[in-house]
């Protein structure tokens, strides 16, 4: 513990985050329930240890500088767990943003609600994307169910500051380049010279309160969506994203000539031979415009969903989400002072919005390993809350599994509310029952 750094460095991923908060609560939270009661107590000690078994969650982000950096917390100022006593209370921390300037980067919260234990882990998504929250779920359960069998159980501390995006491109061969380098400029191309989306576009409205929407798929109705895949070779991410643009197609005054386009976000861990990271970290890079299946929505799903799969089956083979190797912003980012860099996004973000050219944000997080939340027993449901985009700015989306079920869920704002619970509510009716 002597020898833990003061300060780590705020990786270029990180930075992106910090962008982002110009434009959306940058959360990102997993929701478990339980049939059975937790036990508080260790609950607290184990969290706070986390702060030292990952040390930047234990940390302040610190921007007033050339190159922002994480600066750790004393123990008295990271209070991170707390525990409530009523629903109202346990809804008040979840629409709660995380203060990532004051820290620390994570917060817990527990209820011991008459249905079952709730369990709340909030992260600010300086520090990590929805991957890394699972990795930080997976450094917590574990060391809880350790502290039941060793209370003066301690983990050491992972200062290794594997984070940055080096960790990816050191497994990336040479003979990819030439293909990410087109996927590159395809992504230039889109950022600046933008298609005329079709988005579900919201008036502006107050920030307050957030509320999340979810929309529950049982696991038989999985099963028939797994089995639906694969007899179209197309995966459920293909199969949610088909039905995703039909909604879209059918909801609002769409124009004719007004693409129907995703912002996707890709999991750069897929290029990592075990797929984990050596630590916490932003590891998922957005892909703008991505994927684009042009204006025509098909005459039936099962076209669209074709449309699709051809679509990420070409970015799977084209090394997609590396095209930020050749993105010029990088190095701009990199060498000018941060509050630059910040201003400069701002502008590009105002010009597409001025053009009408945003698109939703979907994040497909995968799976939810059942290991990696059991404290001594498995939720009996658990899902992710991705961050929440400021109205006017189009909405954001994610898609989440557990134990066979599949979950869509997204935070909204008054204005929001309802223009997301109808699309939800058509993205369901549009998957083959």
């Amino acid at each position: 513990m002597n020898s833990m750094p003061d300060r780590f460095p705020a990786r270029l991923m990180d930075r992106y985050s910090d962008q982002q908060t110009l434009l959306s609560e940058m959360m990102i939270q997993l929701e478990m329930e339980f049939n059975k009661e937790l036990d508080a107590e260790r609950l607290a000690k184990a969290v706070d240890l986390s702060l030292d078994a990952e040390p930047v969650l234990g940390c302040r982000f610190v921007d007033n500088s050339y190159w922002p950096f994480f600066e750790r917390l004393d123990v008295s100022e990271r209070p991170a767990f707390s525990v409530t006593n009523s629903q109202n209370e346990y809804e008040t921390f979840k629409s709660t943003s995380i203060d990532h300037k004051t820290g620390p980067q994570i917060r817990v919260c527990l209820w011991h609600s008459p249905d079952g234990d709730r369990l709340l882990l909030k992260s600010s998504h300086h520090v990590a994307d929805a991957a890394g929250i699972k990795d930080i779920a997976a450094i917590l359960s574990d060391i809880y169910r350790r502290l039941s069998d060793d209370p003066a159980y301690r983990p050491s501390p992972n200062i290794k500051e594997q984070r940055s995006l080096h960790e990816v491109i050191k497994h990336i061969p040479l003979h990819a380049y030439p293909r990410i380098f087109l996927t590159g400029m395809r992504s230039f191309l889109y950022c600046f010279i933008p298609p005329h989306a079709h988005s579900l576009y919201t008036s502006d409205g107050p920030k307050e309160p957030l509320v999340y929407i979810e929309r529950l798929i049982p696991s038989e109705h999985v099963s028939t969506l797994v089995d639906y895949g694969h007899s179209h070779d197309a995966t459920i991410n293909d199969i949610i994203t088909a039905a995703a643009f039909r909604s879209l197609a059918n909801i609002g005054n769409r124009k004719q000539d007004a693409h129907l386009s995703l912002s996707t976000t890709i999991d750069l861990r897929r290029y990592i031979p075990s797929g984990r990271a050596g630590a916490v970290a932003n590891l998922s890079y957005i892909m703008f415009y991505w994927p684009d299946i042009g204006t025509d929505p098909c005459q039936d799903f099962k076209d669209t969903l074709e449309k699709v799969a051809r679509i990420t089956r070409y970015g799977k083979t084209h090394w997609f989400g590396l095209d930020l190797i050749f993105n010029t912003y990088n190095p701009i980012c990199l060498t000018m002072p941060h509050s630059l860099s910040i201003n400069g996004y701002r502008l590009y973000y105002n010009s597409v919005h001025n053009k009408k050219a945003g698109t939703h944000w979907f994040t497909n997080i995968g799976p939810i390993d059942t290991e990696c939340v059991r404290f001594g027993i498995q939720p009996s449901r658990a899902h992710f809350l991705p961050p929440v985009a400021y109205p006017p700015v189009p909405f954001m989306f994610s898609l989440s599994g557990y134990n066979g079920t599949l979950t869509l869920s997204a935070g909204v704002y008054p204005v929001q509310k309802e223009t997301i619970e109808k699309f939800f509510d058509a993205i369901l009716k549009e998957l083959p029952a």
